[in-house]
C-alpha cells in the first residue's frame, strides 16, 4: 500500500470515529434537542401504525372506559356530580358484573355525610373498586423537598406498602413525596389505592409510566399496576423486580384461564414501562356515564348492560371539554390522561411490550453501520459513496420501522442517522480538500513543463496527457551552457544555484512564449519539445524562433553577469524534427511526460557538437 493510500485510510477511519463521537457528543450536550427529535421520530411510527388498517395493534376490549363528558351533562341536566352519583354508578357496574372498577378520581376529603356514606357503602359492597392517590415523583437527590404528611396518611401508607421481591438496587426509582390520598374511610373499604402521578418526557409527551415508586424505603404501585396485578391474581410477594431490566409477575392468570404463566415487563432504571398505545382515544370502547347511571331504572336495559360489560375492566373518568387532565401522547396532541392508565393495563394484559435496545446493543449497531460506511468510502467514488451512505441510512430507517411494527422493538433513530450524515459530510469534505490540493500540486507541476495556456487545457481535459506512448512528429531542442563546469568549479553552491535559477527562469519563459514543453533540466542543460501536448502544425518554426530568442536573451544575461564579475555565459543549441514516442513514462511511483527515440538522441548530439553558440545575433 502506498503512503498516500495509507494516509487516506487512516484519515478516513479517524473521520468515521470522529462522527461517532460527534453524534454522541450532541446527544450528551443537547439532550433536550436530540433526544426529543428521536422520541418524535418514533412517535411518527405510532401515528403511522394507528392510521394503518394492517398495522393497527390488536385491541382486547376487556378494557373499556366510562366517561363523564359533555353529553353526560346534557343527559343528566346537571354539571356537578355528587358522590351519590358515583355511588350509584359503582352499584350499577357491580350489578353488571364487571371485574374491576378503576375511578380516576382522588376523593381527598369528606363532602357531606349522606353522599359520603352512600359512596363508602357502594364501594364496600362492590369489592372491586380502586381509587387514586398522588405522589410528587422526585429523583433521589430531590427527595429532601418532601413536606410532612399527616399521621393518618402515614399509617395508611405504612399499612398498604407492597412486600415485593427486589433483586438489585432500586435507588434510581422515583421517590414519592407529598402524598395526596383518598380519605381514609373510603380508602379502607376500597380494593386499594394506586398513584395516578405521571412523568412526561423532555418534550412534555407521556410515553412511559413508572409502575412502582419508593416511599419511606418501601415500594408502592401505580393505579393501573395495582389493579392489573389483582386482576391477574398476582399477589405482592410474587412481583419480582430487577431494576433497570424487568418486573416479573409470577404465575399470572386471567379469570377463567386454566394455566398460569409469568409475565415479564421490561422497565428502565427508573421503573418506567414504555406504553404501547393502541391508537387515539376513540380506539377503545367508551360508554357514557349518564347511561350507566340510569341503567338501573330499567331491568331489561340492566340485563343488556350486564351482557355488554360482564368481566370488563372499567376505567371511570371525567373527560369534559376544558378539563385539565389532558396531555399529549404519541398518537394524540390532546389525550385524556385516564387513557394512559387504560393503555398501561392493556399493554400488560396483552403482553405487547415495547422493548428498547440496551446500550451495548445500540453501540454494536452503530459500530456496524460505521463499518459499512467505511467500506463504502474505500470502495466507491464520492458520488457512489454518497448514494451508498444515503441508501444505508434509508435502509436503517426502514429496518427500524419494520422492527417497531412487527416486533415492538424500538431502535434509536436519530443518532445513527446523524452519525452517518456526519461521516458522509466529513469524508466528502476531506476528499474535496485532498482533490483540490492534488489539483494544485498537479497544476504547479504542469506549470514547470507547459505554458500556462496549455496547463489550463490539460486541467480541463486531462486525457490530453495519455498514460501510454504515442508516435508523433515533434521538434526537439537541447541546450546547455558551454564550459559551465570549468567556470563554476570555484564558486559556492548558493552562487551556482542563483545563476542557474536566473538562467533557467529566462529560458523557460521564452519556451512558454512559443508554446513549447520543458521536458527536463539536466544540470546546466535543458530539453524542450514542440508540437505536443497541444498540436502545432508549425512546431519546427516555433522551435527555431525559441532558439533565436534564447541566444538573444543569453547575450543580455552575459552582459549583466560580466558586469557583476560572473561567468561569460554562452550556450549551445541542437534542434531536430522527426517522429518520436511521446507520453507518460516511468514507474508507478514516478511518471514523467517525455519523448523517446533516435530523433531525441540526434538533437542532443547536434547540441554537443555545435560551434560556439553566441552567433544568434547575426541570424
Amino acid at each position: 500500500m502506498t503512503t498516500d493510500k495509507k494516509r487516506n485510510l487512516q484519515v478516513t477511519i479517524l473521520l468515521v470515529l470522529g462522527s461517532f463521537i460527534a453524534a454522541h457528543f450532541c446527544f450528551w450536550v443537547l439532550p433536550n434537542v436530540f433526544e426529543t427529535w428521536n422520541a418524535q421520530a418514533i412517535d411518527e411510527f405510532f401515528l403511522f401504525r394507528s392510521n394503518s388498517e394492517h398495522l393497527r395493534p390488536y385491541y382486547d376490549d376487556i378494557v373499556v372506559h366510562v366517561d363523564f363528558n359533555n353529553t353526560s351533562i346534557q343527559k343528566l341536566n346537571n354539571f356537578y356530580l355528587n358522590r351519590s352519583h358515583h355511588a350509584q354508578v359503582i352499584r350499577n357496574l357491580a350489578a353488571m358484573n364487571v371485574s374491576v372498577q378503576l375511578y380516576d378520581f382522588i376523593f381527598a376529603a369528606r363532602s357531606n355525610e349522606r353522599d359520603d356514606t352512600a359512596l363508602i357503602d357502594a364501594t364496600s359492597k362492590a369489592g372491586n373498586v380502586y381509587f387514586g392517590m398522588a405522589f410528587e415523583l422526585l429523583k433521589e437527590e430531590e427527595s429532601q423537598k418532601r413536606r410532612q404528611e399527616s399521621i393518618q396518611h402515614r399509617k395508611y401508607l405504612d399499612r398498604t406498602k407492597w412486600q415485593v421481591i427486589v433483586k438489585g438496587d432500586t435507588t434510581s426509582f422515583y421517590v414519592g413525596a407529598n402524598p395526596l390520598i383518598t380519605f381514609m374511610d373510603l380508602a379502607s373499604v376500597s380494593q386499594g389505592l394506586g398513584y395516578l402521578s405521571l412523568k412526561f418526557d423532555r418534550d412534555g409527551v407521556f410515553r412511559r409510566l413508572p409502575l412502582l415508586v419508593r416511599y419511606e424505603g418501601s415500594i408502592y404501585p401505580s393505579f393501573s399496576f395495582r389493579a392489573i396485578c389483582d386482576y391477574l391474581n398476582v399477589p405482592q410477594e410474587k412481583v419480582i423486580i430487577r431494576p433497570g431490566k424487568t418486573i416479573t409477575l409470577k404465575h399470572a392468570k386471567r379469570p377463567g384461564e386454566a394455566m398460569p404463566h409469568d409475565i415479564v415487563i421490561p422497565i428502565d432504571r427508573h421503573g418506567n414501562m414504555l406504553i404501547n398505545y393502541i391508537g387515539p382515544w376513540e380506539r377503545m370502547k367508551h360508554y357514557n356515564f349518564a347511561d350507566v347511571l340510569r341503567a338501573s331504572d330499567d331491568r331489561d336495559e340492566m340485563e343488556m348492560w350486564k351482557e355488554e360489560l360482564s368481566g370488563k375492566i372499567v376505567v371511570v373518568s371525567e373527560v369534559l371539554t376544558g378539563s385539565s387532565d389532558l396531555g399529549p401522547i404519541p398518537t394524540d396532541t390532546i389525550f385524556p390522561l385516564s387513557g394512559v392508565h387504560s393503555n398501561v393495563i392493556h399493554t400488560i394484559l396483552t403482553e405487547s411490550f415495547l422493548r428498547e435496545l440496551s446500550c451495548s446493543e445500540r453501540l454494536f449497531i452503530e459500530l456496524l453501520l460505521l463499518l459499512i460506511i467505511l467500506i463504502l468510502s474505500l470502495r466507491f467514488s464520492s458520488l457512489g459513496f454518497s448514494l451508498g451512505t444515503l441508501a444505508v441510512a434509508g435502509g436503517y430507517i426502514g429496518v427500524t420501522s419494520l422492527l417497531f411494527f412487527y416486533s415492538n422493538t424500538i431502535l434509536h433513530v436519530v443518532r445513527p442517522v446523524i452519525m452517518m450524515v456526519f461521516a458522509m459530510i466529513s469524508i466528502l469534505a476531506y476528499r474535496y480538500i485532498s482533490e483540490e490540493k492534488e489539483k494544485e500540486v498537479f497544476r504547479r507541476t504542469l506549470e514547470t513543463y507547459f505554458p500556462p495556456l496549455v496547463v489550463k487545457k490539460i486541467i480541463a481535459n486531462p486525457e490530453m496527457i495519455v498514460s501510454g506512448g504515442q508516435k508523433k512528429e515533434l521538434t526537439i531542442l537541447f541546450s546547455d551552457i558551454k564550459d559551465f563546469t570549468r567556470y563554476t568549479a570555484a564558486m559556492e553552491p548558493d552562487h551556482i544555484q542563483r545563476l542557474l535559477n536566473e538562467y533557467f527562469e529566462a529560458m523557460t519563459e521564452i519556451v512558454f512564449k512559443y508554446q513549447g514543453t520543458v521536458d527536463k533540466f539536466m544540470g546546466d542543460g535543458m530539453m524542450v519539445f514542440f508540437g505536443d501536448p497541444e498540436p502545432q502544425s508549425d512546431h519546427a518554426v516555433l522551435c527555431v524562433r525559441t532558439a533565436i530568442d534564447m541566444q538573444r536573451k543569453v547575450s543580455e544575461i552575459r552582459a549583466k553577469w560580466e558586469k557583476q564579475g560572473d561567468m561569460p555565459i554562452q550556450i549551445r543549441i541542437g534542434i531536430n524534427t522527426d517522429t518520436v514516442v511521446v507520453g507518460n513514462m516511468g514507474s508507478s511511483q514516478r511518471l514523467s511526460y517525455t519523448v523517446l527515440g533516435s530523433a531525441v538522441n540526434l538533437a542532443q548530439r547536434l547540441e554537443s557538437t555545435s560551434p560556439r553558440a553566441n552567433q544568434a545575433q547575426r541570424i
